[in-house]
């Protein structure tokens, strides 16, 4: 039942209450687990935590969420008896502007004043003492200050486990690779994450997810250092359009970095040249790749290739790969091949555009045989070639063109639309 005081009286209540707050202990931390991505500079943090409540409503601090902005917070019990009634950030609540809701469906909004006989009291436009078991909710303007507050209901006395959920920003995982080559392609690829903030989570059970969940400033990455003990990052588990590793139970350090090999594979590999040409006249540079078959998962991130030589290891290239799935062909580019050179001259274009013929000329000035990837940007359909295409789409049409050293071959072709 909800009392209602007229202000007079309310004026000396207030002096007495001002100094009492909701009963409760201070909440323990329990088991951690955090969510990071590599498409996003953020951590999903979830907390499970035992509490010592009394019976009634309690207003207890969250350790360990100072600063952070409650409406990213999620709260939820994990036992019976226990009910949340709201969240509340500063030193406590007490001064606050509060908003009752009772199950009634009536709202109570004034300044809260702390607990009187087991009740809520409130001031506003009179003088209120709440019974905690017509509360259905909380809410509090004030969302500022070092301290969150959860504000619960225990039927009895007792220990209560609760899950809380919150996000911290800055925090990420990415992927780093090392390519050798030297008869076959040695790929090494390590879990890096970076943690910038202050905020450090010890024996945390830390999950990666790889996929495009948001955009992110992508971060500096060290080169990796090696494994530490008892972390290895299993085979990735599929879920939704995303790729889900558990990393294992790791101390993630404030403002470090950690970094752990997490994939080893070997494969034969073919050296590849592309050529890319648009509907304009140039001469262009010819970019040589190596492409090899993954027998696992590699989420995308930064490659550095490495050439094995007679002196030793000379890094050659530092470039990206896409996300590849099991199974599929890996493409790294190396960089420029001066030996090939490759020239588009539009032969003939119609008023409208929509019309064109183009001759594309690959010559190799080199003494090695190259097979060459031809890819031109297009609009509408191929008509005619000289060449059979190897690959059509809307955008863009596919020859490939072998040539001995000193040949030179040149491909005429049409589309329009």
């Amino acid at each position: 039942m909800v009392k209602k005081f007229f202000p007079l009286v309310a004026l000396f209540v207030v002096i007495v209450l001002v100094s009492l707050s909701f009963e409760g202990e201070r909440a323990s931390t329990g088991d951690v687990m955090i969510v990071l991505y590599n498409s996003a500079d953020i951590g999903v943090v979830e907390r499970t935590m035992e509490i010592e409540l009394r019976e009634g409503i309690n207003e207890v601090p969250l350790e360990g969420l100072e600063g952070i902005d409650l409406a990213e917070v999620s709260l939820g019990p994990l036992d019976d008896g226990i009910s949340v009634l709201g969240l509340s950030g500063s030193e406590g609540s007490i001064g606050n502007d509060v908003e009752v809701g009772l199950k009634s469906g009536e709202r109570i909004s004034g300044k809260y004043l702390g607990i009187r006989d087991g009740k809520l009291a409130v001031e506003g436009e009179g003088y209120y003492l709440i019974n905690p078991g017509e509360v259905a909710y909380i809410k509090t303007n004030h969302a500022g200050g070092s301290k969150v507050y959860a504000v619960l209901r225990a039927e009895k006395s007792g220990k209560y486990r609760v899950s809380v959920s919150y996000r911290v920003s800055g925090i990420r995982w990415e992927s780093r690779y090392r390519l050798y080559l030297d008869e076959t392609a040695e790929l090494r690829g390590y879990v890096v994450i970076r943690n910038p903030t202050g905020v450090e989570f010890s024996g945390a059970n830390v999950l990666l997810v790889a996929g495009d969940v948001n955009l992110g400033q992508r971060a500096q990455i060290p080169v990796p250092y090696g494994k530490a003990d008892g972390v290895a990052v299993g085979s990735p588990e599929k879920v939704e359009a995303f790729y889900l590793y558990h990393l294992g139970i790791v101390d993630v350090k404030a403002e470090s970095t950690l970094v752990y090999p997490y994939v080893t594979l070997e494969a034969p590999f073919e050296r590849e040249y592309l050529y890319e040409s648009w509907a304009y006249s140039r001469e262009g540079p010819v970019y040589e790749s190596v492409s090899f078959k993954t027998d696992r998962v590699l989420p995308a991130g930064t490659v550095e290739v490495y050439r094995k030589t007679d002196g030793g290891v000379l890094l050659i290239s530092e470039t990206g790969i896409d996300h590849t799935p099991k199974g599929g062909a890996v493409r790294i580019s190396i960089g420029r091949d001066y030996d090939v050179r490759g020239t588009t001259t539009v032969l003939e274009r119609s008023g409208d555009g929509r019309h064109y013929r183009i001759r594309i000329t690959l010559q190799n000035f080199g003494n090695e045989t190259k097979r060459v990837i031809v890819r031109h940007h297009k609009w509408g359909e191929v008509t005619y070639s000289s060449v059979q295409p190897v690959d059509e789409t809307a955008d863009y049409v596919e020859f490939m063109v072998t040539l001995k050293p000193g040949e030179k071959e040149e491909i005429t072709f049409e589309y329009g639309r």
